[in-house]
């Protein structure tokens, strides 16, 4: 059997990326292969209450592509570069619709934790880290030395969204290193369906500072997207504004 039959299911509407019998990776809806399927990735655009227009994204983790389809299409001035350091992984973005390489739209095959020790810094206005293997999320994402780094390339207000596994045993400690980074701005928020954990972290502003009073529709982001999404990002901006920031 190929890798492809291997990680790739369909069932009906849905075809998911799996790494194992039942451990889900990504999942798309063959009706709107756009759209944010998975809990999670709709608690990660939670972003945009820090960012609402980012100039230059960064996503550690190809999966499926569910997040960087959705922001390549919704957020179509931003600069999105996604790096993958398994290349069957890539060779299977056919069969989730990513689209292809293209001025503002790029995937790239490296080691992640590598290539953001050795990036410009003050680089991107969002990062997102979303990269699981069959193993879990391998050990150098959670270190102190990737957090460092991702924190020197984000720009003043710049935000880190991390998804993690409450599960994990190195929950606390993924916690502890990212707020001890970020100087406490950091919050995390967990997703209504059990298990996974979003850390919203920002760089050199608190997680308070600027939240809208309402609200709004990225000005460029389909009705029907927003509707999709915006119980999740109240779900954030509730606890943005009630959080005490961890160190």
């Amino acid at each position: 059997m190929t890798q492809s039959g291997e990680w790739v299911h369909q069932e009906r509407f849905e075809r998911e990326l799996r790494f194992g019998a039942t451990d889900v990776q990504s999942a798309m809806d063959l009706r709107d292969p756009d759209r944010l399927v998975l809990d999670y990735t709709r608690l990660m655009m939670g972003f945009v209450l820090f960012q609402p227009a980012p100039r230059k994204m960064l996503m550690i983790g190809l999966g499926g592509g569910s997040l960087p389809k959705f922001c390549h299409r919704h957020f179509p001035g931003t600069d999105i570069t996604v790096v993958e350091i398994n290349p069957a992984v890539i060779a299977l973005r056919e069969h989730f619709d990513i689209p292809p390489d293209q001025p503002g739209f790029r995937v790239v095959q490296a080691d992640g934790a590598a290539l953001v020790a050795e990036m410009d810094s003050a680089s991107f206005d969002v990062i997102f880290v979303d990269a699981f293997d069959a193993d879990g999320m391998p050990p150098p994402l959670g270190s102190q030395d990737f957090y460092t780094h991702c924190a020197r390339l984000l720009t003043t207000g710049g935000v880190m969204v991390c998804n993690l596994h409450e599960l994990d045993i190195r929950f606390g400690s993924f916690l502890e290193r990212i707020g001890s980074v970020f100087d406490g701005r950091a919050m995390a928020v967990g997703t209504r369906e059990c298990g996974n954990s979003v850390v919203f972290a920002r760089q050199g502003m608190p997680l308070r500072a600027g939240l809208p009073r309402h609200l709004r529709r990225p000005s460029a982001m389909a009705e029907q997207a927003w509707a999709d999404i915006e119980a999740d990002v109240h779900d954030v901006v509730r606890e943005a504004r009630s959080a005490r920031e961890f160190a």
